[in-house]
């Protein structure tokens, strides 16, 4: 599917997913490895945030938790919830901007260890499981990406893969 069809009907707390294949950085390449030793077709979740024409990503990335235009991570997967996340979850997501990302907790949560929400750290699947949690659903057992996308998939419906790519005529 395109972006330009999928962003009107993209709504606040559908989960979004990237499956990072590059290997043009040290980034691309610390990511890969990752996926890799993971077995992950899935290298990062966030939630969408839609509002006033725009669609943007609740997100913990390296520079920690933050906001950020969906158009600009292009192409993502996307998982539709049934219903858009309450204020008290959008409140809690809000509250953490800003807050610090932690490598160690994306190690913890591969081996099981991690307690989403037991700290002001985060990592991906952390954040986007405990802003679930504070509008009562408890999706996915482990923090990690693939398992937060396939219990997605099963409680929810379909990935729809969105491009960026223009119709052409």
């Amino acid at each position: 599917m395109r972006y330009a069809e999928a962003r009107p009907k993209i709504k606040t707390g559908d989960l979004l997913a990237w499956s990072h294949g590059g290997w043009s950085s040290w980034h691309d390449i610390e990511v890969n490895l990752v996926r890799m030793a993971t077995r992950s077709e899935y290298s990062h979740v966030g939630l969408a945030l839609a509002g006033g024409g725009r669609v943007f990503i609740l997100e913990a990335v390296g520079s920690g938790v933050r906001l950020f235009p969906l158009s600009r991570e292009l192409p993502f997967y996307w998982v539709r919830r049934p219903v858009a996340l309450t204020g008290r979850a959008v409140d809690f997501a809000f509250a953490r901007l800003g807050e610090p990302y932690s490598r160690l907790q994306a190690i913890k949560a591969y081996f099981g260890l991690l307690t989403a929400g037991d700290d002001a750290r985060w990592q991906c699947a952390e954040y986007v499981l405990s802003v679930l949690r504070a509008d009562g659903e408890d999706l996915a057992p482990r923090a990690t990406p693939s398992a937060v996308v396939q219990a997605a998939a099963l409680n929810w419906g379909p990935i729809v893969y969105v491009d960026g790519k223009k119709k052409h005529a």
